[in-house]
């Protein structure tokens, strides 16, 4: 009786816990529901339109002297006076007298020719004569002059004598033409590279004086691949422009003209080789463009009609780009590269509902979606042809 009486008291005290546990939970106030917060990704684009553009080929090359001489004297001896803008770095005008010789033998060659000359023509005069005293009496005898031998009538000696007068002639032309090599001149507008000659020196034809450049014009021989070659519009009229930059001073540019094509092929890597002028390269002194200096070319190329100029960062695997539409969605269009032109790709893009310009993405990421929506900083278009900063 006792164990049923515990059995059923057990009984309604686990039911008033249960009603109790009950009655707790049902006057817990209900929490409210909280959707989650929409995450939407930034992007950096850029505005880019549609239009004509005109890039660049790069190449590279060393500026090369259009003419260089060695200055040999034309004569011997010793060397008595050296002008003092034929030093090393100095600028000097065609005709300018850069050393001069020792003109004493030669003053005395001419002389003793022109001396020559004088006895010359006094033993011409001396033949004449004879020769027409030998004509007189030969017709004073009663005998026909076309009768008497040339040796007779001296013609011979006359002719030898009027021979003797033109070499002594020639002699002195050849006097008086060593006498003005004694100076030594510029033979063009040159700056002075090396100078050996000094006062007291024996100058010889075997020993160079110094060396000069042309400051008229340099040149530059540029390699040229085929694809390179393509791009380019070459013309037989006006030269093309070019321009020229320097790795030492990169905020200066040179300009440049393709002038001709050299008419072989590098056999070792098949570039062909043109040829750039410069005009005067050493008018600015500030910022001259010394020979031998290495630069970077830039030839402008054929124009390329109705095209996007975008970063290459923005073109994904060479196939397509991501831009973003009026609703701010992701769009992803296909891309035809035409050219590349430093950091840049040149390329044609197939749209069906966009309007150029066109906010293109330029650091697109992986997992971007069609359709997903994001927040642009659109930079200004002025900027789409500078490289995005990283």
């Amino acid at each position: 009786m006792n164990i049923i009486i515990r059995i059923i008291v057990s009984v309604f005290i686990i039911a008033a816990f249960y009603l109790a546990g009950k009655q707790l939970i049902a006057g817990k106030p209900e929490q409210e529901s909280r959707m989650p917060a929409l995450v939407v990704p930034r992007v950096n684009s850029i505005l880019v339109p549609l239009g004509n553009h005109r890039p660049s080929v790069t190449s590279y090359g060393n500026v090369q002297s259009y003419f260089e001489t060695q200055l040999t004297p034309e004569v011997n001896g010793k060397i008595s006076s050296v002008s003092p803008q034929f030093r090393v770095g100095e600028m000097i005008s065609e005709g300018e007298t850069l050393a001069t010789i020792d003109d004493s033998d030669y003053q005395s060659a001419l002389a003793t020719q022109k001396a020559t000359l004088t006895l010359q023509e006094s033993a011409l005069a001396e033949e004449e004569i004879r020769a027409k005293q030998a004509s007189e009496d030969w017709q004073s005898s009663g005998r026909e002059i076309s009768s008497a031998s040339d040796f007779v009538l001296r013609k011979p000696q006359l002719a030898a004598a009027r021979a003797n007068i033109d070499a002594a002639q020639t002699a002195i032309d050849k006097a008086e033409v060593d006498l003005t090599r004694t100076m030594i001149k510029a033979p063009y507008d040159a700056v002075v590279t090396a100078r050996t000659a000094s006062l007291g020196n024996y100058a010889t034809a075997q020993n160079s004086l110094g060396t000069l450049i042309a400051t008229e014009k340099a040149e530059v021989r540029i390699p040229l691949t085929a694809e390179q070659m393509k791009r380019i519009e070459f013309s037989e009229g006006e030269p093309l422009e070019i321009t020229l930059t320097s790795p030492s001073q990169p905020n200066l540019k040179w300009a440049a003209r393709l002038t001709r094509m050299e008419p072989t092929l590098d056999p070792q890597n098949q570039v062909s080789y043109a040829i750039a002028t410069i005009e005067n390269p050493y008018t600015n002194k500030i910022s001259p463009l010394p020979v031998g200096s290495f630069v970077n070319i830039s030839i402008p190329t054929a124009e390329i009609k109705n095209a996007y100029k975008i970063p290459e960062s923005a073109l994904v695997n060479d196939k397509y780009v991501w831009l973003v539409d009026r609703e701010k969605n992701l769009v992803r269009a296909e891309a035809i590269r035409i050219q590349s032109d430093a950091s840049f790709a040149y390329v044609r893009i197939k749209l069906e509902n966009l309007q150029p310009p066109l906010k293109v993405v330029f650091r697109p990421l992986s997992n971007f979606r069609s359709g997903t929506r994001v927040e642009v900083e659109v930079k200004e278009e002025t900027e789409s042809n500078q490289q995005p900063t990283k």
